[in-house]
């Protein structure tokens, strides 16, 4: 007779995704990714597939106010999509490379309306932080958002790996890191990316406070007068349907902040 321990054991393995795996939920309006039954990886809405449903999604989108037209794009972590099916539609003149060391994840890529690959587009069954060590190529925009059911890997949290972001970077490049958990471990590696890069980054807390948006750039764009980001926000939100001026918003009142804290 199966014990009520096993029985729970067994009821939270099967809500958790078979061995541990990736696994998918639908509803009438969502799609959603799962790595267990607690954390949401990724939403898509079923009517409108290229719409960013996860606010700090729209975070990390922020790069827009800095690059508008990004001519190569980066990305370490698939998830559902979001963000590369977002970047393939808007910018049909960049470069997009998706980084993705889980095929299982990978293998769910057409259920997420996730693009074939082609020759602008590509999603790589690699692993993200060995892959831009050892890449000769450069890249005006990385966004970094890679999980795995335990939460963020070493790997991507290492000043190596930063170093190698660095590199990686184009002049006036940008890159942007989701954080999830604890502020107190991503102000640890914001200081990280701080020394490697020699100049301040910028945290963004998103109002669910599960997740944290670092901006970083590879010269000074951050430093962009509060008008001209104005303006072009109000620009950017004629083409992109998400809330840039509410991440200006708390991007210019983080940077604020941190420039009197320094002081």
């Amino acid at each position: 007779m199966q014990t009520l321990k096993e029985h729970l054991s067994k009821l939270k393995e099967r809500l958790d995704g078979t061995k541990s795996e990736p696994y998918v939920e639908e509803c009438k309006q969502f799609k959603t990714l799962y790595f267990d039954h607690e954390t949401t990886q990724s939403m898509m809405d079923m009517q409108a597939p290229m719409r960013l449903v996860v606010s700090y999604t729209e975070t990390m989108m922020g790069f827009l106010l800095f690059n508008s037209s990004p001519k190569s794009i980066a990305m370490v972590g698939l998830g559902g999509g979001s963000l590369p099916k977002y970047c393939h539609h808007h910018f049909p003149e960049s470069s997009i490379l998706v980084l993705e060391n889980n095929p299982k994840i990978i293998a769910l890529r057409e259920r997420f309306h996730i693009p074939r690959n082609d020759d602008r587009f590509e999603v790589l069954e690699c692993d993200g932080a060995i892959y831009l060590k050892n890449t000769d190529q450069t890249f005006d925009v990385l966004l970094i958002d890679g999980f795995s059911k335990s939460g963020q890997p070493s790997q991507l949290c290492s000043e190596d790996f930063y170093a190698s972001c660095f590199a990686c970077l184009n002049p006036d490049g940008v890159m942007m890191i989701n954080f999830s958990g604890s502020t107190g471990l991503s102000r640890i590696y914001q200081e990280r990316i701080d020394r490697i890069f020699n100049q301040a980054s910028i945290l963004l807390t998103e109002d669910d406070k599960m997740n944290q948006i670092l901006f970083v750039c590879n010269g000074k764009l951050l430093s962009t007068a509060a008008e001209v980001l104005q303006k072009r926000s109000m620009k950017l939100s004629a083409d992109h349907e998400i809330s840039l001026p509410r991440t200006l918003q708390n991007f210019l009142k983080q940077r604020k902040n941190d420039a009197i804290e320094s002081s």
